[in-house]
């Protein structure tokens, strides 16, 4: 039998979306001034393509496991964090064609463009919450899809199931440690939106507080994004709890390599390659999980 492959507009992630995060990409790739200002959004927007190339590429050898795994996915909410990421991608693609588009000292710079009023601050503070819990949904979900897959393939031998729970097992603690991360990302924001609820100085709004007004509507959406993240990883867990083994003193890390391109799982004994036409380096699926510190 053929064996199956997941496509990521099978639950429900639009070529928009992926189009969207590809073109400002590429845009904030090509501006000079960008470097260092957008550096997290670029590494993250990466981190959110290379999961989803692999997945184009993920190789499941019966029905019951593809149905159980496109199930999985769909109940990350990864579809809704793709799309909603892309959509935030073309929205700041356009601003960032406009504020690029003569370019001179005569100019704001794209720093100061980044850091003008209280509503824009929090603005771009919800386009990088976006893209970063983004990152962390998109990761857990297609990490955990092709531990579990390689678990159920009848292919795989016994020690390497074994060693495969173990890897299930760090990306467990990820999601952990990352929970703990949103939970202080939650609290940074709510305090921002109190010092914005409640100004030292009121005199100092020249709109009335409509700035402040918008402001704190966005630090609302941000604490909605990160609740949609912290409801994924919980997903994540859930899933991957179904396989559960003893806690091990020693952290696993085996790097999985392969001639092809992207990842295969179930026709492997233990193997996964990140081969991606983005960048070709072979990664561990729980360690690709194990960091989200953003640099905000």
């Amino acid at each position: 039998m053929d064996p199956f492959s997941i496509t990521t507009g099978v639950f429900g992630i639009t070529g928009f979306a992926l189009s969207s995060i590809n073109n400002l990409r590429s845009l904030i790739d090509g501006l000079k001034e960008a470097e260092d200002v957008l550096q997290d959004v670029t590494s993250n927007l990466e981190a959110i393509q290379l999961p989803l190339s692999a997945l184009r590429n993920l190789q499941i050898s019966d029905s019951t496991t593809y149905d159980e795994a496109e199930k999985n996915l769909e109940k990350t909410g990864i579809a809704e964090a793709v799309n909603n990421c892309g959509k935030a991608c073309a929205d700041f693609t356009k601003k960032l064609e406009q504020w690029t588009k003569h370019s001179s000292t005569a100019k704001l710079s794209l720093r100061d463009r980044l850091s003008v009023g209280l509503w824009n601050k929090e603005k771009i503070q919800t386009f990088r919450t976006r893209v970063s819990s983004c990152r962390a949904i998109v990761q857990f979900a297609i990490g955990s899809a092709q531990l579990v897959i390689l678990i159920r393939s009848e292919n795989t031998s016994t020690t390497a199931r074994e060693e495969t729970k173990k890897q299930l097992l760090v990306l467990g603690t990820s999601i952990q440690e990352n929970t703990e991360l949103i939970k202080r990302k939650q609290e940074e924001t709510l305090q921002r939106k109190k010092e914005l609820e409640s100004p030292e100085d009121e005199d100092e709004d020249e709109d009335g507080g409509a700035q402040r007004t918008l402001a704190i509507q966005e630090t609302e959406q941000q604490s909605r994004v990160l609740e949609a993240e912290q409801t994924a990883s919980r997903a994540v867990s859930e899933i991957i709890s179904k396989f559960s083994v003893p806690h091990v003193t020693n952290a696993y890390n085996n790097y999985f390599t392969g001639p092809n391109s992207g990842l295969q799982v179930a026709h492997s004994t233990g193997i996964i390659n990140w081969n991606t036409p983005l960048r070709k380096n072979s990664v561990n699926v729980a360690e690709t999980c194990k960091d989200h510190r953003d640099p905000y």
